[in-house]
C-alpha cells in the first residue's frame, strides 16, 4: 500500500511488465495487421454470434500471443510503450463486448488497466506531488479509475466460473476464496492489486479503505495456491505491504525480509522491483539509509539485457531507484549520521 511515511508514498506493489499479454502494436501497421483489423471489424459487426465469437477469439489469440507480449515487455523505451498501452487497454474493451464469456479476455484487460494504472498514471502522480500538485491529484484519481476497471474485469472473469463472486467475496470471504483452485490465481492476484492499487490512492476514502482485508485476504490466498505466481510477483506485494506500515497495523518488517528474499530468490537477484520495493517501505520506515543505499544500487547495477522478458521491467524499476536515491534527503531525517 503507499503508507505515508513522511514525504514517501511507498508503491502498494510493481506490477511486472515481463508477462504482459498484449498485442504487437507494429503488426497492425503491416499488411498481415490490416487483415487482423479487418477481421476485427468484421466480427464485431456480424449479426451471427457463433461467426462474431469464433473471429474475436482468433483475433484475441493474436493480441495475448507470446510474440506480442515481447514487442512490449522486451522493449527499453518505456515512453513508447505508455503511449502505446491505450489502444490496447480500448481494444480488449471492444473484444470483450463481442464475447463476454470470454475468461482469458478478462484476464487480459485486468492485468493490462492494473500495470498501466499503476506503473505510468500512478507512478507519475507520486514524482509530480511536489512539482505540481494539481496535476498530481488528477492523476491519482485517474489511476484510481483505472485501478478499479481492472479490478472489476478480472472479478467479472472470477465471476464466470462462481456465481456473483464479487458479493460471495464481501459475505464470506473466506468461504468463497477456499473454493478457489491454482488455475484461479490470475484473476485473484490482479483483481486484488487493482484494489490495492485504488486504496492507494486516497487514503482519506474510509469506505474504500475499509475493503483492505479483503484484499489482504485474497492476496494470502493468491500466495498460498501458487507463490511462483509471475516470478514472485505476490512476494513484492507483500514486501511494500509489511514493510510499510506500523507494527501497531500488523505489518512486520522480519516478515516484509522473508517475502524480499523469496522474490530474489525466484529471479535469481535479475529483476529490480524487489529492491525498490524493499528501500521503499522497510528502509525508509526504519530510517536505515545504508540499505535504503545498497539495495538501490543492487537494483541500478541490474543488466536490463540479461533476462529479455524483464528488460522493460527493470528499466521502470531503475527509473524508480535513481529517483529514490535522489530524494534521499527528504526521505531520511538524519542522513549524514547514517552513512
Amino acid at each position: 500500500m503507499y503508507i505515508k511515511t513522511g514525504p514517501l508514498h511507498p508503491a502498494p506493489f510493481h506490477v511486472s511488465m515481463y508477462s504482459m499479454p498484449l498485442t504487437m502494436i507494429k503488426d497492425l501497421c503491416s499488411p498481415r495487421g490490416f487483415r487482423i483489423s479487418l477481421v476485427l471489424l468484421l466480427a464485431l459487426g456480424s449479426g451471427c454470434g457463433t461467426i462474431r465469437r469464433a473471429a474475436v477469439r482468433n483475433v484475441a489469440g493474436v493480441f495475448s500471443g507470446p510474440s506480442g507480449s515481447n514487442v512490449f515487455v522486451e522493449d527499453n523505451d518505456p515512453e513508447l510503450i505508455r503511449d502505446a498501452l491505450p489502444f490496447v487497454l480500448k481494444t480488449y474493451e471492444a473484444l470483450l463486448a463481442a464475447d463476454a464469456q470470454n475468461r482469458e479476455l478478462y484476464l487480459n484487460a485486468a492485468d493490462a488497466f492494473v500495470k498501466y494504472a499503476n506503473l505510468f498514471v500512478h507512478e507519475e502522480a507520486q514524482r509530480l506531488e511536489d512539482l505540481d500538485f494539481k496535476r498530481a491529484q488528477y492523476l491519482q484519481k485517474r489511476a484510481a479509475k483505472l485501478y478499479l476497471r481492472g479490478r472489476d474485469y478480472a472479478l467479472a472473469g472470477l465471476a464466470l466460473h462462481y456465481t456473483d463472486f464479487e458479493g460471495r467475496l464481501r459475505d464470506d470471504p473466506c468461504k468463497i476464496l477456499h473454493a478457489l483452485s491454482p488455475k484461479d490465481v490470475p484473476l485473484l492476484f490482479w483483481a486484488a492489486a487493482g484494489w490495492a492499487g485504488a486504496i492507494s490512492t486516497d487514503l482519506d476514502n474510509m469506505s474504500l479503505v475499509a475493503d483492505l482485508p479483503t484484499v489482504e485476504a485474497m492476496m494470502r490466498r493468491a500466495l498460498a495456491l501458487d507463490e511462483d505466481f509471475e516470478d514472485g510477483v505476490i512476494h513484492e506485494f507483500f514486501i511494500t505491504y509489511e514493510g510499510s506500515r506500523s507494527a501497531a497495523m500488523g505489518a512486520s518488517a522480519e516478515r516484509a525480509m522473508e517475502h524480499f528474499h523469496s522474490a530474489v530468490e525466484l529471479t535469481g537477484g535479475a529483476k529490480a522491483w524487489p529492491f525498490v520495493a524493499l528501500a521503499s517501505s522497510v528502509a525508509v520506515h526504519k530510517q536505515d539509509y545504508r540499505m535504503f543505499e545498497d539495495v538501490l544500487n543492487k537494483a541500478l547495477a541490474i543488466d536490463t539485457d540479461t533476462v529479455p522478458k524483464w528488460r522493460l521491467s527493470n528499466t521502470l524499476a531503475q527509473e524508480k531507484a535513481q529517483w529514490l536515491l535522489d530524494r534521499s534527503e527528504e526521505l531520511f531525517l538524519d542522513i549524514e549520521e547514517n552513512k
